[in-house]
C-alpha cells in the first residue's frame, strides 16, 4: 500500500511541476516582460528547486515501476571488463573536474561473462560512483573492481572518504537515508534504485565500512 501510495503521489506531482517549470523557463527568459536584478535570483532559485522536485519525483517512478515488476529487464551476456569500463568512462571528466580523483579499474582477467542489461547497471555504477566521487578526499582514488566470486562475479566500487559508522550501515540502502552528508539536490533515492536493479538481476549489494578509513559497495 505505501509503495501503491507513493508511486500515485510522484506520477500526480508530474503534470503541476512540468507546468511551473515551463511558467519559470518563459519568465526567465524575458517572454512575458522584462524581469529586475532580484526578481530574477528568486525565480532562478524556484527553477532550481523545481528541477530537485523532478529529480525525486523520476526517482520514485522509477523505484516503484522496478518494485512493480514493469521495468522489464534486457539481460544479454556482458564482459565485466567492459561494464566497468563504461562506467569509469561517464564518470572520469567529473572526476577530474571536481575533486582531481582519479578512477582506476582493477578488473581480474578470465572472467565469466554476466547476463546484465547494460543499461540498468550503468544506472547502479553511476550511483554508486557519483557517491564515491562525492566523499573521496582531493587528488585520491576511486577503486571500481571486477572478482569472481562462487555466484558469478562480485564488482566492487571502494573510495578513500570519511567512511559510515557501522550503526548506520544496515539502513543505508533505505529510501531518502542520507547518512553522509550530501549536496544540495540529492534526494537520497540513489542507493534503493541500486539496490532493486541488483535483486532484479538476481544479485546482492552490500556495503563494507570503517569511519575514517573509507567504504567500498
Amino acid at each position: 500500500l505505501r509503495n501503491d501510495l507513493v508511486a500515485t503521489v510522484a506520477h500526480e506531482l508530474r503534470t503541476p511541476l512540468t507546468s511551473l517549470r515551463m511558467a519559470l523557463h518563459l519568465c526567465l527568459e524575458h517572454v512575458v516582460g522584462p524581469l529586475t536584478e532580484r526578481q530574477a535570483d528568486l525565480l532562478y532559485t524556484a527553477r532550481d528547486d523545481c528541477e530537485r522536485l523532478q529529480s525525486i519525483v523520476d526517482e520514485l517512478l522509477h523505484l516503484a515501476r522496478i518494485q512493480a515488476g514493469q521495468d522489464t529487464l534486457d539481460q544479454q551476456p556482458t564482459s565485466p571488463a567492459s561494464l566497468v569500463d563504461t562506467a569509469i568512462a561517464a564518470q572520469r571528466a567529473a572526476a577530474a573536474a571536481e575533486r582531481h580523483v582519479q578512477l582506476e579499474s582493477a578488473v581480474l582477467p578470465d572472467l565469466s561473462d554476466v547476463r546484465a542489461d547494460r543499461d540498468r547497471v550503468q544506472i547502479v555504477f553511476a550511483n554508486l560512483l557519483t557517491n564515491a566521487l562525492r566523499h573521496a578526499p582531493p587528488r585520491s582514488v576511486v577503486t571500481v573492481r571486477a572478482l569472481p566470486a562462487p555466484e558469478g562475479v562480485r564488482f566492487e566500487v571502494s573510495d578513500a572518504g570519511e567512511g559510515i559508522p557501522k550503526e548506520l550501515q544496515s539502513v543505508v540502502f533505505d529510501r531518502f537515508v542520507q547518512v553522509r552528508a550530501a549536496p544540495a539536490g540529492a534526494t537520497g533515492l540513489g542507493l534503493s534504485i541500486a539496490k532493486e536493479i541488483v535483486a532484479a538481476h538476481g544479485g546482492r549489494i552490500g556495503v563494507e565500512s570503517e569511519p575514517g578509513r573509507g567504504s567500498t559497495f
